[in-house]
């Protein structure tokens, strides 16, 4: 009964992965239907220690994630691209990170704001340079949440769009 039961399972299984377009060919003529691009960003050694500090401030309770944060890169008042980069932040003693989660909206927006009158690109304008963005964005937080709301930020490894011209 066991080996007929898994018989009848992977055959369902099995047709429904053909039916939903799991194979290869197809139909399609120009041959663009199944593909996927992928773009990895290979972190250096510094952004591997940054990773481990980062994955113990996520397994405390009175972190939260803002949701990515888009800062314009330019040099000499000429955009070169956009850095698309998560913050974490850690609540003070005291504070109700659930309200704090709830108002997220509203620091991002001022974060977004200050990333583009105060340029964070680096000197080259290829990347952000994330000690100055932990900087003013920190200024940015304890301005909106307070001064002692804010116990530390971490601005995670920016995935960057270089604009060509």
């Amino acid at each position: 009964m066991r080996i007929f039961l898994a018989i009848l399972l992977s055959a369902c299984l099995s047709s429904a992965a053909l039916a939903s377009g799991g194979g290869g060919g197809g139909g399609n003529a120009s041959g663009s239907g199944n593909r996927f691009v992928t773009l990895f960003n290979l972190a250096s050694d510094e952004d591997e220690d940054h990773s481990t500090d980062s994955e113990a401030m996520a397994d405390n309770p009175r972190v939260f994630t803002l949701p990515a944060v888009v800062a314009p890169l330019s040099v000499g008042g000429r955009l070169t691209g956009y850095a698309y980069v998560r913050v974490q932040v850690r609540a003070g003693d005291g504070q109700n990170v659930w309200d704090m989660q709830e108002r997220t909206h509203f620091a991002l927006d001022a974060m977004v704001r200050a990333a583009s009158r105060i340029p964070l690109a680096n000197a080259d304008g290829s990347g952000l340079d994330r000690d100055l963005a932990t900087r003013v964005w920190e200024a940015v937080l304890r301005d909106y949440y307070g001064a002692s709301a804010i116990a530390e930020i971490r601005v995670g490894t920016p995935d960057t769009l270089m604009l060509r011209r």
